[in-house]
């Protein structure tokens, strides 16, 4: 692997892990290399969003687009700084932090379709809906994936004895999306009992080389409802295509 791939593929990650500040050294170490890298340009601009330096990051948007008049990243993150859509910084790093046994993140199945992971924000806070088969993930009253079948068989056996758990978007592209689920209440019937014991269930996650959406902001936690149903709406959500999924880098 050659440095500029390397590079590309630590910034990916600084990102997905919300360091932020590491993000910005490695995304000027990339523009260095390559002056015209739109894609690392709106990496730089993302983090200082994510730092609170709002005109900074309006600059790495705009020179995306002075290479590339076309590029969509950078014409909706600056829609989003005009429209005064950012949030407080550092909510990731705060936010998405690891407790054996209480959090995990999971990457979903079934999801929709890729203009909808598209428009997903990083932080946004989802709904776990009980199925029949699997738990459905929803933001804003819109499906964008499931649980897989195991820990969604063992989150609504928890779910109705009397735990409650919290969920958000940890990332997303159009091929893929994670959510970070969180233990808020366990109930003294299932006071002995892990929600993710370690080893017990095997989650997929995203590799290092996963694209990532560089487009996503940050929006304000609010607990999650969780809703209970006995339809089973989105049973043929298999049938999305997602062999025409573009890829943003």
């Amino acid at each position: 692997m050659n440095t500029q791939a390397a590079l590309r593929l630590k910034a990916i990650k600084n990102a997905k892990e919300g360091l932020w500040e590491t993000a910005i050294e490695t995304n000027l170490s990339l523009i260095t290399i390559d002056p015209k890298d739109t894609n690392a340009y709106n990496r730089l601009g993302v983090a200082y969003l994510q730092l609170g330096k709002t005109r900074l990051a309006t600059k790495q948007f705009k020179q995306s687009l002075d290479l590339d008049r076309n590029n969509k990243i950078a014409k909706k993150q600056l829609e989003r700084i005009k429209n005064k859509q950012t949030i407080s910084p550092a909510f990731v790093s705060q936010h998405f932090i690891e407790e054996p046994g209480k959090t995990k993140t999971v990457e979903l199945t079934r999801l929709a379709g890729k203009e909808t992971l598209d428009n997903l924000s990083v932080g946004k806070s989802c709904k776990l809906v009980i199925k029949n088969r699997y738990i459905s993930i929803m933001v804003d009253n819109a499906y964008i994936g499931a649980l897989p079948e195991d820990l969604s068989f063992r989150l609504t056996k928890l779910i109705n004895t009397g735990n409650i758990y919290s969920c958000a978007v940890r990332s997303a592209c159009r091929k893929a999306c994670e959510v970070y689920i969180r233990e808020e209440e366990r109930s003294k019937q299932n006071a002995l009992t892990h929600s993710f014991p370690p080893n017990k269930i095997a989650l997929s996650s995203l590799n290092d080389d996963t694209d990532f959406d560089d487009t996503l902001t940050l929006e304000e936690n609010i607990p999650v409802e969780i809703v209970e149903t006995d339809t089973d709406s989105e049973k043929n959500l298999d049938e999305f295509n997602t062999e025409d999924v573009i890829r943003n880098h």
